[in-house]
C-alpha cells in the first residue's frame, strides 16, 4: 500500500530531512482506524505515480476535533509546512487548511504518523 505525498512542500521536506509528520484520515478497514500498512512501505507524489522513496510509517497519535490544535502544534515544525520565521500557530492553521483541502468531506478525525525515509540496501 502506497502513501501519497501530494503536497509539494511536505514531500520535499520528507526527502530533504528524512522524516515528516503527516495526518491521514481514519481507515475504515481497521478497527482502530490506523492505516492497514504500517512499518515498511513506499511513497509517491500522486495516484499511480512512481516510487520516490522507501519509507517506514509509524502511528503517533489519533487526532479528532477536540485535540487537533494541540497535536498539530506539537508537530508543526516537522510537518513540512513550517516556513522559516513563521509563528507555529500560522503553521498549524496552514496544516489544518491543507488537511481539509486534501480530504474534502472526510472530516478531521484520523491519525498522525511519523514517516521516515529508508536508505536502500546495496
Amino acid at each position: 500500500m502506497v502513501m501519497i505525498f501530494a503536497n509539494t512542500q511536505v514531500r520535499e521536506y520528507l526527502l530533504e530531512h528524512g522524516f515528516v509528520y503527516t495526518f491521514r484520515t481514519y481507515d475504515k478497514k481497521t478497527p482502530n482506524g490506523i492505516r492497514p500498512q504500517i512499518g515498511s512501505d513506499w511513497a509517491t507524489d500522486k495516484r499511480n505515480g512512481k516510487k520516490i522513496a522507501d519509507i517506514n510509517v509509524t502511528p503517533v497519535t489519533p487526532i479528532d476535533v477536540l485535540n487537533m490544535g494541540r497535536v498539530l502544534t506539537k508537530y508543526a515544525r516537522q510537518s513540512g509546512l513550517h516556513s522559516k520565521g513563521a509563528h507555529t500557530q500560522d503553521t498549524v492553521s496552514k496544516w489544518a487548511r491543507t488537511i481539509n483541502i486534501l480530504n474534502p468531506n472526510k472530516g478531521t478525525a484520523g491519525w498522525l504518523y511519523k514517516v521516515e525515509t529508508v536508505e536502500a540496501e546495496t
